[in-house]
C-alpha cells in the first residue's frame, strides 16, 4: 500500500467562487478543466484508502482541521477542539448544518465511522494518529473525542491531510459498516462524482456544500502523463490549471507559459525538496563511506540555482541556519573515500571492487516531475566524471512507486519530500523509520528509529526542537539523501480563471470554494 503522505506549503489560500444557489442551473455552469499526471480513479475515491489521486479527494471530501502556515491549525468541519492534560484525549465539536452531498446531516457518528475504517483499512500504517488510537468516542451529535494509547502531538497536523482522515459519509460502503466494501464517494466538500474515465473524470457541484451555496462551476480532471502535452494543453487552452501536483511544469515550459498573454503564472513558496535516496536494502549502499562518496561526487550547484543546504527548506518546522548542514561537492575527497572502501578504477576509469564495477541504477519518473529527467542526465554525467556508473531507469508513475514502497528494485531513486503539516517528522517517520525491525523505506537505522519514536510525546516546543536538532545532526551524519532543488508551488492558468491563489497544502493546492471562473 502506498504510505504517501504528502506536503503543504508556505502560503495561505483563498481561491473563491461565489456560490449559486442550486444544482438545477448546473448544466449552464462553466467547466475547469484541470490537470493530473496520473488517472484519477475516482471509483477508488474511499476516503480512508490511498488508491485515487490525491488532488481528487479534497474536490470530495473535507478535513476535520485545515492547516495555515502562518495561523496553524484552523477549523475545518470542527470548529473548536481541545486537547487534555495528558495530551490523550482529543475532542471535536462539529459545525452544525452541514450535509453530506447525498442530503445526510455530518453527525458524530460519521466521523467515528470514517475513522475506525480508516484504522481497519490500514493496518500497517505510519500515520501516528491510527497507530496509537484506542477508541473514537460520540458523546452526542456533534462531539467526537478520539482517544489515543500513549500521547501524540501529531493527530491535528495528520488531520488536515488529504488521506486517510477525511470524512466520508457510511453510506458510501455496503450495509454503512466500518469494513463494508465501497460504493461511491460521498463527501462534504464542493464536488461530487459525475462521471469517471482512465481520460477524463467530471464532476459537479455538491448542492449541498457550503449550507446550500454551491459552486457555479463544474470541474474535470483530465489524464495528461506527458509533461510536454499537458503544457501544449494548457497553451492551447484546453486545460485551464496546471501545475505543481496537478503536474508539474518544467522550467523551459514556465519560460514559454510567461510569454503567452492569455495565461497568468501563480509562483509560490513551498516546503517540498526533489532529493535522490539510498535503497537501505543494497548491500553496497549500505556502506557510509560509499554513500558518502557518491554524494560528495556531486555539484548541486548544476542541479539547482539555488544553493542546497541540508534535505529540508528552510521554512520548514525546526529547520534551522545551524541544523542543516549546506551540500558538500569535493570530488577528490569522493575518489579518497572509495579507495578506502577498497575500490580502484579500472580502464574505463570507472571503480571497481572485486571486478564488479560501481553501476548503480537510479530510478525517477517524469509524469509528476518532468525536471528529473534533466537532474537525472546531469547526475550521470558527474558520477562518471568521479567514477561512478549510472543508469537512469525512467518509469511510468505507477510503476515508479511500486518500485519505491513494494518492489523495492532500484539502487538510488528520486524522491520527494511531503507537505507543511506533515514536515518534518511525518515524512521522515514514513520512510526512514525501521518498521517491525525490518528497514525503513529509505534508511535502516535503529538510532534514527528510536529518536523518531520519541518525538510524538515531547509536549513542549523546546523539546520538540531540541529532539529535531538531534535528529537532524545524526540524519546528516549518515549522508541518506543527496538534495537537488527546492522547488516552489508553480501554476500556469487560462484566462478563464478569473483568481487563483495556492491553498497552502500540495497535494490538494485547490480551494474550490474560493475559486472564481471569469463569465
Amino acid at each position: 500500500m502506498k504510505k504517501r503522505l504528502l506536503i503543504t506549503v508556505a502560503a495561505s489560500a483563498s481561491i473563491m467562487l461565489a456560490g449559486c444557489g442550486n444544482g438545477d442551473h448546473q448544466k449552464d455552469n462553466k467547466e475547469v478543466k484541470v490537470s493530473l499526471p496520473t488517472e484519477a480513479k475516482a471509483d477508488k475515491l474511499d476516503a480512508q484508502g490511498y488508491d485515487a489521486a490525491m488532488p481528487v479527494y479534497s474536490a470530495v471530501y473535507d478535513a476535520l482541521v485545515r492547516y495555515d502556515k502562518d495561523k496553524g491549525v484552523k477549523a475545518g468541519l470542527a470548529d473548536k477542539w481541545s486537547v487534555d492534560d495528558s495530551g490523550k484525549v482529543y475532542e471535536f465539536h462539529l459545525k452544525k448544518g452541514v450535509k453530506f452531498s447525498d442530503g445526510s446531516p455530518l453527525n458524530a457518528k460519521a466521523v467515528k465511522f470514517s475513522i475506525d475504517r480508516a484504522k481497519a483499512m490500514n493496518k500497517e500504517t505510519t500515520v501516528e494518529t491510527l497507530k496509537k488510537l484506542d477508541k473514537v468516542v460520540v458523546k452526542d451529535d456533534h462531539t467526537v473525542q478520539i482517544k489515543l494509547k500513549t500521547p501524540s502531538n501529531q493527530v491535528l497536523n495528520e488531520l488536515t491531510q488529504v488521506r486517510p482522515l477525511r470524512i466520508m459519509s457510511p453510506h458510501a460502503v455496503e450495509g454503512e459498516k466500518v469494513d463494508g466494501k465501497f460504493k461511491k464517494a460521498i463527501g462534504t466538500g464542493a464536488f461530487v462524482v459525475d462521471e469517471q474515465g482512465k481520460e477524463k473524470t467530471s464532476l459537479k457541484p455538491n448542492k449541498h456544500f457550503n449550507n446550500d451555496h454551491p459552486v457555479n462551476y463544474n470541474l474535470t480532471f483530465q489524464t495528461i502523463e506527458d509533461g510536454d502535452s499537458r503544457n501544449s494543453a494548457v497553451q492551447s487552452g484546453e486545460v485551464d490549471v496546471s501545475g505543481g501536483a496537478l503536474g508539474m511544469l518544467s522550467e523551459q515550459q514556465l519560460e514559454q507559459d510567461k510569454k503567452n498573454k492569455d495565461l497568468t503564472i501563480e509562483d509560490k513558496p513551498s516546503t517540498v525538496s526533489h532529493f535522490m535516496a539510498f535503497n537501505p536494502n543494497n548491500k553496497t549502499l549500505k556502506n557510509h563511506g560509499v554513500r558518502e562518496a557518491i554524494s560528495k561526487s556531486i555539484d548541486t550547484s548544476q542541479l539547482s540555482s539555488t544553493e542546497m543546504k541540508g534535505l529540508f527548506q528552510k521554512n520548514v518546522e525546526f529547520v534551522t541556519k545551524d541544523n542543516q548542514e549546506k551540500h558538500v561537492f569535493d570530488k577528490k575527497q569522493a575518489e579518497q573515500l572509495l579507495k578506502d572502501e577498497g575500490y580502484n578504477k579500472n580502464d574505463d576509469g570507472i571503480f571497481e571492487k572485486d571486478g564488479k564495477p560501481l553501476s548503480l541504477n537510479l530510478a525517477i519518473q517524469t509524469a509528476e516531475f518532468p525536471s528529473w529527467k534533466d537532474k537525472a542526465e546531469q547526475l550521470q554525467r558527474q558520477l562518471k566524471e568521479a567514477g561512478i556508473k549510472l543508469n537512469i531507469k525512467t518509469l511510468d508513475a505507477q510503476t515508479y512507486y511500486d518500485t519505491l514502497w513494494t518492489k523495492k528494485d532500484y539502487d538510488l531513486i528520486f524522491y520527494r519530500t511531503y507537505s507543511d503539516a506533515l514536515m518534518p517528522y511525518n515524512f521522515m517517520n514514513s520512510v526512514y523509520r525501521n518498521m517491525d525491525s525490518k528497514p525503513g523505506v529509505l534508511a535502516d537505522d535503529e538510532q534514527l528509529t528510536k529518536k523518531l519514536d520519541e518525538f510524538p510525546s515531547k509536549v513542549s516546543k523546546d523539546e520538540q526542537q531540541q529532539a529535531f536538532d538531534e535528529i537532524f545532526k545524526h540524519f546528516n551524519k549518515q549522508y541518506y539523501g543527496v538534495p537537488i532543488a527546492y522547488p516552489n508551488e508553480t501554476f500556469v492558468l487560462s484566462d478563464k480563471v478569473k483568481s487563483f491563489k495556492f491553498s497552502g497544502l500540495t497535494d490538494a493546492p485547490i480551494d474550490y470554494k474560493t475559486l472564481k471562473v471569469n463569465e
